[in-house]
């Protein structure tokens, strides 16, 4: 098969990629121009795309018949394969499924700075017997802290996680998503609710239904400190 037969086949995958997403039979101009500011990975790759579209209708439309005015090259045809991949088969939040450490709202502070200082983690879902209340993140320790600096002998073992709570104005700042959501989707819902939070403390919950019932429901977790690889996955 010359370059020029894989690159055809290539693109036509793509374009039945495309058609499936979107339900529509239409043209690949048309599906491109729809999903180019709506789909992350058509996004993410436009130029590359377009670019294809281009050289198609060049060599499908304007051929000459003694010799092909343009040929792609191996890497081109190898890009434009990994795209197809990647929209057909995008990467998902399940990478991020782990062992999620939670806690109790009347754990003491105490307990709360030992796994600090244990697991080196600094987000905590709450619950109240199996009731999920909010994230308890180091912002809301820190916030507490300064309020009670004044108190001249402060009893770690005397405060508890529901006193600390309703300091954490970034302990709401959570979405809670289905493991099998694709990290384009995250990203994007990611990305609105950093821009009405105004911050970018933001922590994703794995479920297996996109809700929280328990504790067991919550399969793993994406944190700030997760970003660079989220980012590097999509």
């Amino acid at each position: 098969m010359t370059n020029l037969d894989e690159f055809i086949s290539e693109f036509n995958q793509l374009h039945e990629a495309m058609k499936r997403y979107t339900k529509r039979d239409d043209s690949f101009g048309s599906l491109f121009y729809q999903l180019k500011d709506k789909h992350a990975v058509i996004k993410q790759h436009q130029d590359t795309i377009d670019m294809a579209r281009q050289l198609r209708n060049l060599l499908i439309h304007e051929k000459k018949d003694t010799f092909n005015i343009a040929e792609p090259t191996a890497e081109f045809i190898d890009s434009l394969k990994k795209i197809r991949l990647q929209f057909e088969n995008p990467a998902t939040v399940s990478q991020f499924k782990k062992q999620v450490i939670s806690l109790n709202e009347d754990d003491t502070l105490k307990k709360v700075l030992e796994l600090i200082e244990q697991h080196h983690v600094s987000q905590y879902p709450v619950f109240s017997g199996q009731k999920f209340h909010g994230i308890l993140t180091d912002n809301g320790i820190a916030n507490w802290l300064a309020a009670h600096m004044n108190e001249e002998l402060l009893r770690l073992t005397d405060y508890h996680v529901k006193d600390i709570l309703p300091k954490d104005e970034k302990g709401s700042s959570y979405l809670v998503v289905r493991e099998d959501l694709p990290l384009y989707e995250v990203e994007h819902k990611m990305m609105n609710l950093i821009n009405e939070k105004g911050h970018s403390k933001l922590v994703i919950l794995i479920t297996q239904t996109g809700s929280i019932n328990k504790r067991e429901d919550i399969t793993g977790i994406i944190t700030p400190g997760d970003m660079p690889k989220l980012i590097e996955s999509l």
